[in-house]
């Protein structure tokens, strides 16, 4: 079989079935003012239907042919070119397109073919470093538009990767979307959608889509998930909090002062935060932090602290500096490795995404202040947390230890200087563990209101409704109206259920149906029901609708019992 791309329709030598096999009457899609494509796609499918209904045999005689007559559209031949394809091969060749960049020549074609559509079957592969219609052959070209026919449609389809970025720097010049907030949903959408058949559009359309946003001045949210920008605010509390260290004044002598800790948590916190965030060893998932994670969190702020001090000594160059560089202003290409063609000038602006990268453009030349560093991840502060978490776990005595990595001279002193400095801190402020017998309330309770009954004066017990006993003569010297006498202790440990004085009175009365005379009612009562209640397994005394105190009818037999 002869393919529609490489070869043109062959005929047997065999006559032609007549026209009147294939006249309008037959053929509905012929007519005048009719959809030519749609005549022809039709004549071509009642053909082959008829060919198959026949066994393949209605170009076949009783001779023998090695091949069959394929029948396509003229417009689908290899040798065919669509008039807007000449167009574009004409222009390259144009007196004025001599001055053209290569970026302009293409956006100039792009706009004679923003509405054109295709559908030629192509299956071959495009490949080019940079990619653009001169790059391509007739047949890939119209290969790309009939593939981007589909896109428009909804329908993204996997293709040679260079089809892809053509797509996407037409829709970076204006080509099928208007300029603005459209085309950003536009290229956004479509790398979203191809993404998926090939990630490696990330690394060229995540910078893309920020300077997009600059250029056209978009709202900075836009840009927000495709700035790094968790990399430069971590560096950033790192810079803050160095800058705080260097305002204090240097330690004197050669032994620094004892390190202080958790000063102010949150602070710290931060900045252990942004250390585990820019180091290429993982702190949060060690081990020790999940077991002991208080400890990683003051000790490596210090550790921090203690290096920032350590390079102000010696070195000219900050730490954090050291570690990230510093945040500077340096020339900035738009749509960098893109085909981009901006026609005008670029007005003079200032567009700030973020607190950590500010655009700048001045007589139409782009700057980019912010970190340039790559937004990689220190393998220098991968090893200082490493080290801290190997020597914290040697001093804790872990379970797990870590191996040794030869950690250079200096690094192991100041860490094992402030490990030794936080356990000695971790000592002296650890909790302080106190237990309370629930079970010897009742007891301090009694205790409490004989002592109290005893500190009245007659006034006080007058007023109280208590009869004030009279003291015999001698009881100063001897003793008597002290909290408890040794006799008082005695009656106390013989009375039953381990009833005070007072609370044996309290019940008594109760039983006889006095009123009983007592302060503090309610711990008396308390303490009473407390001791009654492995007894009973309930209250026994209760206070009734006026206030006054009455023993449970159904416990007042069981009280007597106790009591004799």
């Amino acid at each position: 079989m002869g393919t529609a791309q490489t070869q043109t329709p062959s005929c047997s030598r065999r006559a032609i079935p007549q026209p009147r096999e294939i006249g309008p009457s037959r053929y509905h899609g012929c007519r005048p003012g009719g959809d030519i494509t749609a005549d022809v796609d039709a004549i071509i499918e009642q053909i082959l239907a008829a060919t198959r209904a026949k066994g393949g045999r209605a170009f076949q005689s009783s001779r023998t042919y090695s091949d069959e007559p394929i029948l396509v559209r003229g417009s689908q031949l290899s040798s065919y070119l669509p008039e807007p394809i000449q167009r574009v091969r004409a222009l390259a060749h144009s007196p004025e397109a001599r001055a053209w960049s290569d970026a302009r020549l293409f956006v100039e074609q792009a706009r004679l073919m923003e509405d054109y559509e295709d559908d030629f079957p192509y299956e071959g592969e495009f490949r080019s470093y940079f990619p653009t219609y001169q790059a391509m052959t007739n047949p890939q070209l119209r290969g790309y538009f009939t593939w981007r026919t589909r896109v428009r449609e909804g329908r993204v389809e996997p293709t040679s990767l260079s089809f892809a970025f053509v797509y996407l720097y037409e829709l970076i010049n204006g080509i099928g979307a208007s300029p603005g907030e459209e085309a950003f949903h536009a290229i956004e959408g479509f790398w979203r959608s191809y993404r998926a058949i090939d990630p490696a559009l990330d690394r060229y359309v995540r910078p893309w889509l920020v300077d997009y946003v600059v250029y056209h001045g978009l709202s900075p949210e836009l840009a927000a998930p495709y700035l790094n920008a968790a990399h430069d605010r971590a560096v950033q509390v790192l810079a803050v909090e160095e800058a705080r260290i260097l305002e204090e004044p240097p330690a004197r002598g050669r032994r620094a002062a004892k390190a202080k800790f958790a000063l102010d948590p949150k602070r710290e916190e931060a900045v252990f935060q942004a250390l585990c965030a820019l180091s290429t060893y993982r702190l949060g998932e060690s081990r020790l932090f999940k077991d002991d994670p208080d400890a990683l969190m003051r000790v490596t702020p210090v550790v921090f602290d203690r290096l920032v001090r350590h390079y102000r000594s010696g070195r000219t160059q900050g730490y954090v500096e050291s570690l990230f560089g510093s945040r500077h202003a340096m020339p900035h290409l738009m749509f960098a490795s893109a085909v981009f063609w901006p026609g005008a000038k670029h007005e003079d602006c200032v567009v700030r995404l973020d607190d950590t990268v500010t655009f700048i453009c001045q007589n139409g030349f782009w700057t980019c202040d912010a970190l340039h560093d790559g937004g990689e991840k220190s393998a220098r502060l991968g090893q200082v947390l490493h080290a801290v978490d190997q020597r914290l776990r040697t001093a804790l005595g872990h379970p797990q230890p870590l191996q040794d990595r030869g950690d250079p001279k200096y690094l192991a002193q100041i860490i094992d200087r402030v490990v030794a400095d936080y356990l000695e801190w971790r000592q002296e402020h650890a909790p302080r563990r106190i237990e309370i017998d629930l079970s010897k309330l009742a007891g301090i309770r009694s205790t409490a209101a004989v002592t109290r009954d005893a500190l009245l004066v007659d006034e006080e017990r007058e007023d109280a409704g208590t009869p004030a006993s009279p003291e015999p003569a001698g009881a100063e010297s001897a003793g008597v109206g002290a909290p408890a006498t040794d006799q008082t202790q005695k009656d106390e440990k013989d009375a039953p259920l381990g009833l005070s004085t007072a609370e044996l009175e309290f019940v008594r009365a109760l039983l006889e149906g006095r009123a009983p005379a007592a302060n503090s009612m309610d711990l008396l009562v308390d303490a009473i029901n407390e001791k009654f209640f492995d007894l009973v397994g309930d209250v026994v005394i209760e206070f009734g609708a006026d206030g006054a105190p009455t023993l449970v009818e159904d416990y007042v037999e069981g009280v007597r019992e106790a009591l004799s």
